[in-house]
């Protein structure tokens, strides 16, 4: 009879474990983001690579060739931002500045960056994956040079859909920062995400030299 007793008390213990386990790891489940495949793009994550210039422009794509750089923070008054512009931000030693006016082309320099949504498309399609875009941006004293933060929505074939994107920009800000920022839901058949980084205004062309800049992007998706 003891020996019943013990086992009889055993499973009763074994059986609290057990579910007491399941109820954990239900709980895990139910309060995690939504399971993605593996190689999906991540859910709250900033898709932005080297994001403060502080790699150089590793990662960037840029055009007219040469002409979009990185700058070094340094003391207030030459039409770019200070250390301490850089530091009320969290920035590090560089930012990303438009370059000189190319006359070649005419135009200031540009940066981009592309991702392809993976293992998105269903949620996106169903109207449940919200991207939001945040960013700094500025420019020298002159109320003609703006510079622009926008974010592309393109499909598979890098056309464009019911919705363009979402676009922010400043103008004068007097070496100082701007927050940008945006955030919308994907429009339906949005596979890829195209970050613009871009000056224009007839300051450049006068001046020569495209006083835009900027510092920590970020782009990030999240489910909804």
């Amino acid at each position: 009879m003891r020996t019943d007793h013990l086992h009889h008390h055993r499973r009763q213990g074994a059986g609290r474990l057990l579910v007491a386990m399941g109820v954990v790891v239900i709980a895990l489940l139910t309060s995690a983001s939504p399971l993605l495949a593996a190689g999906s793009t991540p859910y709250g994550k900033n898709l932005v690579r080297n994001a403060g210039a502080q790699s150089g422009l590793t990662r960037w794509q840029t055009f007219p060739p040469a002409d979009f750089k990185t700058h070094a923070y340094g003391k207030p008054g030459y039409g770019f931002p200070s250390k301490a512009a850089a530091k009320a931000i969290g920035g590090g030693t560089r930012f990303f500045y438009a370059g000189l006016y190319d006359d070649s082309y005419g135009t200031c320099g540009d940066a981009q960056q592309q991702w392809k949504l993976k293992g998105l498309g269903s949620a996106i399609d169903h109207g449940d994956v919200k991207v939001k875009l945040k960013g700094y941006a500025g420019t020298n004293g002159s109320p003609l040079i703006t510079a622009h933060l926008d974010l592309y929505f393109r499909d598979a074939q890098n056309h464009t859909v019911a919705k363009n994107g979402i676009t922010r920009a400043v103008s004068g800000t007097n070496e100082r920062y701007q927050r940008l920022q945006g955030a919308t839901v994907l429009p339906e058949r949005t596979r890829i995400l195209r970050l613009h980084l871009w000056a224009d205004g007839d300051g450049t062309v006068s001046s020569g030299d495209c006083q835009a800049f900027w510092d920590n992007l970020s782009v990030v998706v999240k489910h909804v």
